[in-house]
């Protein structure tokens, strides 16, 4: 018979290729080519003990598609016959290429194209492995009001449970939780990345660089394609979504139960929507945990300039224009708020569009002086105590200006049955001005945005809104200046001290905005159902930070 499992050994290897080489062409021309192969083989359990979601399995208590299955071929009629259920991959060929021409002694022309893989992902740290249908999880219940215990330990725990491993490709139906590793997931996310630049020396210490930088993603990880969800069209019903199958009831509004005892046995609320589903066996609207159909594309013009003053003074400048846009981004989440789990996978084309960390324009400068008191330098050129002193300081300085990140609403009011695995997204109205007052001089008291520019909440009654996933309003951009002031001792010829004062956000500026990983920590109220939706929910950057440290050097 089947033993207990009381470990788990998750296992996976990533096997990579590569080869390159550069040529001269001529003086002026070189080439630089180069090919990688990635193969990144689906997590397995060493054991075989490992269970998921088979769509093409034949469930033998539902009598349809979608069943547990168990990896390898020891687990009986129950065995899916592969340890993992991805497809291995061996495609993942990548190609690079990159091109450098002197138009003059003073001018160089780069350009370049190649593929990158990323590797197969799995959430949680036991690399995808899920042992449904290897342990049980047992209650016990007091009676008599609590007068009457459970149990009583110096008589043991009670052995009058089912005891696992249940090796039944049923087992997991009315469940919410089965594992679902989508077949084709192993085929590797990648990026398609191009460039073209022109650098420019002016003199022999200031140079220009421009760029253009593209960039293309494809099989992203995503959550935009749950297998387990129902087409909007079937919105239509109404109220009837949410009537209720009793126990043993074959049809309902003119829909058949989806099998024998269905009602009575799953933990699902057996509503008419949960009867409409491809796989009615299950609660979970089936997302794949390592889905990769997602998307983006990423254009951006950039422009560096670098001056080496004399005395010690070395300035930066840069600033980068762009745009992204993707249908995924961080999908780590899954609140109402979040900007995914939102819009049915029958209208995934309504997913694409500005991604919500997507800043385009961003300028930075940098400054760095070496003050000219000490050994070497201008003034007070000693050595000994006296340059140890006051020799060896430096200043430093970065400032940075960007565009505010976009905007996104949702309605809390949303009476849409779970099974259509959607939100609600209000659409500003035509010709509605979505400000209630002006960026530029803000009342943080009163609302930023007018809630009468949004479709109304109440009007999400079995209706999904026509707002954007992302909205092309932003919030407020985001400004910071850091200083740091670093002290080098040369105590011996090999050890040295170094000292530093750091000082972030060195003016105390506040910024009303999220400046960082702000999916659902946005700075707004963006719920329209809320009434204080547009009201600043106390979000500000980050205030100013001091700090001080000491390394020794040998």
């Amino acid at each position: 018979g089947f033993q207990t499992v009381t470990s788990q050994y998750p296992r996976g290897s990533q096997w990579s290729l590569y080869a390159g080489d550069t040529y001269k062409v001529t003086p002026k021309l070189s080439v630089n080519y180069g090919i990688r192969w990635d193969v990144s083989t689906p997590a397995t359990e060493k054991f075989n003990n490992l269970s998921f979601f088979d769509p093409l399995g034949t469930n033998p208590e539902a009598g349809r598609l979608g069943s547990l299955a168990f990896a390898g071929t020891n687990w009986g009629e129950a065995s899916f016959g592969r340890r993992h259920p991805e497809e291995t991959w061996f495609k993942g060929v990548a190609p690079r290429l990159g091109v450098a021409y002197s138009l003059t002694n003073k001018t160089v022309l780069r350009t370049g194209y190649g593929i990158f893989y990323a590797n197969a992902y799995y959430p949680g740290w036991n690399g995808g492995v899920s042992q449904d249908g290897f342990s049980a999880n047992p209650t016990f219940s007091s009676s008599l009001g609590g007068l009457q215990a459970a149990f009583l330990l110096d008589q043991g725990f009670p052995q009058n449970f089912p005891k696992p491993p249940f090796i039944d490709a049923s087992a997991d139906n009315g469940s919410g939780s089965i594992n679902y590793r989508p077949f084709n997931a192993n085929r590797l996310p990648y990026a398609q990345q191009w460039n073209l630049t022109v650098e420019h020396q002016i003199t022999s210490n200031f140079y220009v660089n421009a760029s253009y930088v593209g960039n293309k993603g494809t099989r992203l990880l995503s959550a935009v394609a749950p297998l387990n969800a129902l087409d909007p069209s079937l919105l239509s019903r109404g109220q009837q979504l949410f009537d209720t199958f009793s126990p043993g009831q074959a049809s309902l509004d003119n829909v058949s139960a989806p099998y024998a005892n269905w009602a009575g046995e799953s933990q699902c609320t057996p509503y008419v929507a949960q009867a409409l589903l491809p796989y009615p066996q299950y609660c979970s609207s089936l997302f794949g945990q390592n889905e990769n159909a997602g998307s983006s594309t990423y254009h951006s013009f950039q422009v560096k300039a670098e001056n080496r003053f004399s005395h010690g003074i070395w300035l930066l400048g840069a600033y980068t224009f762009s745009k992204l846009l993707t249908n995924t981004d961080n999908v780590q989440t899954g609140s109402l708020y979040s900007a995914h789990y939102i819009i049915s996978p029958f209208e995934r084309e309504r997913n694409k569009g500005l991604s919500e960390d997507d800043v385009p324009q961003l300028l930075s400068l940098a400054l760095t002086y070496d003050l000219p008191v000490g050994r070497g330098k201008r003034f007070m050129d000693h050595a000994g105590v006296l340059n140890k002193a006051v020799g060896g300081w430096q200043v430093s300085t970065i400032a940075r200006f960007t565009s505010g990140t976009p905007l996104y609403f949702r309605s809390g009011t949303c009476n849409i049955p779970g099974q259509f695995a959607e939100g609600c997204i209000p659409a500003i109205l035509p010709g509605a001005n979505p400000w209630a007052q002006s960026k530029s001089n803000f009342d943080p008291s009163q609302p930023l945005l007018n809630v009468n520019a949004f479709e109304n909440p109440n009007s999400f009654n079995f209706y999904a809104g026509q707002g954007p996933r992302i909205s092309n309003l932003r919030g407020f951009g985001y400004h910071n200046e850091d200083l740091s002031l670093v002290k080098n001792t040369q105590l011996t010829e090999h050890v040295g001290i170094q000292f530093r004062a750091e000082l972030f956000n060195v003016w105390n500026w506040h910024v009303y905005d999220c400046t960082s990983q702000c999916e659902g920590t946005l700075a707004f109220t963006n719920d329209v159902a809320s009434p204080s939706f547009g009201m600043w929910n106390g979000q500000v950057s980050t205030p100013r930070n001091i700090q001080f440290g000491l390394k020794l050097i040998y």
